[in-house]
């Protein structure tokens, strides 16, 4: 567990490292096979953010259950290596695709890490509802930015190229959690 540790706080330097625009970052992965699959326990660290954000989100009339909350994540992080793979193998790209997934998995902790801080300082009545309608309006940009950044900096592909393979685990992730909710809304429209 320690080693987990300790690799996740590499990790998460180098990550920040990255969406800084600061060169140094490639030494903070561990992108070997083991590296590869210990990356996903970044969902570990990741789960009491997500905890936290959806206790916040029930204080304020947000109506998920907690088995919503969860299918909804571990579905992101089930779909994102299996679309990624695909953008991958789509812009000739396959041999950055290990390495895309373990700083993406990483890095994706800075963005559980802003809806936390917002959502426990909001929650905790600090934070006035205009803040945070301006922190949730520019949550989604700040996840294409990052996701981009993740995919330019992984795959060595050209701006607009990273841009449209970070695009495709991004709407895969959107359309099944679309899909997802609209499954849960179409039994109570029929009265089923």
């Amino acid at each position: 567990m320690m080693r987990l540790v300790a690799e996740a706080w590499v990790a998460l330097g180098a990550s920040w490292r990255i969406f800084t625009f600061r060169p140094d970052w490639q030494s903070g992965f561990d992108v070997s096979m083991g590296g590869f699959w210990r990356s996903f326990a970044a969902i570990l660290f990741a789960v009491p953010m997500i905890a936290m954000i959806h206790v916040a989100g029930q204080a304020v009339g947000r109506e998920l259950s907690w088995t919503d909350e969860f299918l909804i994540q571990g579905l992101s992080w089930v779909l994102f290596p299996i679309s990624a793979a695909l953008a991958a193998q789509v812009t000739g790209a396959r041999a950055g695709f290990v390495r895309w997934i373990v700083v993406h998995n990483w890095a994706v902790l800075w963005l559980y890490a802003y809806l936390f801080v917002f959502w426990t300082v909001f929650t905790a009545g600090l934070l006035p509802v205009e803040l945070m309608r301006v922190a949730l309006f520019v949550y989604p940009y700040l996840r294409v930015l990052a996701h981009w950044r993740i995919a330019y900096v992984s795959l060595g592909l050209p701006t607009i190229t990273s841009a449209l393979a970070a695009a495709v685990p991004v709407l895969a992730i959107e359309i099944a959690v679309a899909v997802y909710f609209a499954t849960l809304i179409a039994p109570q429209a029929s009265g089923g």
